[in-house]
């Protein structure tokens, strides 16, 4: 006999004796208490849960019923649309993530989900870790031509770091091409928005010139220079 099995023959035995009692105290016989009050406080448990358990009980009489019940819902009874759960595991296993399928699945017009009921099929189905080979692959951004892609990212140097002006700080903003890993930097005075902005479209005229390329597409992260990100309030007013 498993230990779990002996505790829960143990309490059901237990909370049979505490009916027992129960109701004799109701019919007024019992012997060692007067009140249910009394007896909950004896016991050490509330009123409200025995009772719970009690009215279990009589319905009817079961000593399984005595033991703890386990909350939710019973099984398969919330299970979500089969098609939508398989959609979500296809997307799960290209490495996206839980908001990541969610909008995925909204542009798609599928019944969404919330995002923790997401993150529950995916551990129902042991993808709630990405392996690292999937990690991998989920960083990786393929490009197939130079100018297709270019990140862009702001330095702050170091005061003392020029020999022209040692007490001035400098800023670079620099840009690197995905495909070609081709690399250029502008000196700023600073980084506000419109100066980020005029520098870049520098860079981009001169990246044309010297090398006869444009540039599709651009990739910031979220600092106050390109904009914070597309939830930013400024974003249409925003020079960058």
């Amino acid at each position: 006999m498993t230990n779990k099995l002996l505790i829960s023959q143990t309490l059901a035995r237990h909370m049979l004796s505490c009916i027992a009692e129960y109701e004799l105290i109701k019919s007024k016989q019992s012997c060692h208490f007067k009140t249910v009050k009394n007896f909950c406080d004896y016991h050490k448990f509330s009123h409200q849960n025995f009772m719970k358990i009690y009215h279990r009980y009589k319905q009817p009489p079961d000593e399984h019923s005595l033991i703890p019940q386990k909350r939710g819902p019973r099984f398969k009874t919330r299970r979500f649309d089969l098609s939508v759960e398989e959609e979500i595991i296809s997307l799960r296993k290209l490495g996206n993530n839980r908001y990541e399928i969610r909008d995925i699945l909204r542009s798609k017009n599928f019944a969404v989900p919330c995002a923790t009921t997401i993150y529950n099929i995916c551990r129902k189905h042991g993808l709630n870790r990405l392996s690292h080979k999937e990690k991998q692959e989920k960083r990786k951004i393929i490009m197939k031509r130079i100018g297709e892609l270019v990140h862009i990212d702001c330095h702050q140097l170091s005061k003392g770091i020029t020999i022209a002006e040692p007490g001035k700080t400098y800023h670079l903003l620099g840009l690197i091409d995905d495909y070609s890993r081709l690399a250029w930097v502008e000196v700023l005075e600073d980084k506000k928005a419109l100066s980020v902005m005029f520098a870049t479209l520098k860079a981009f005229n001169m990246l044309k010139h010297r090398y006869g390329f444009e540039v599709d597409a651009v990739m910031t992260d979220n600092g106050a220079a390109f904009g914070s990100g597309q939830f930013a309030k400024n974003k249409q007013e925003h020079p960058f």
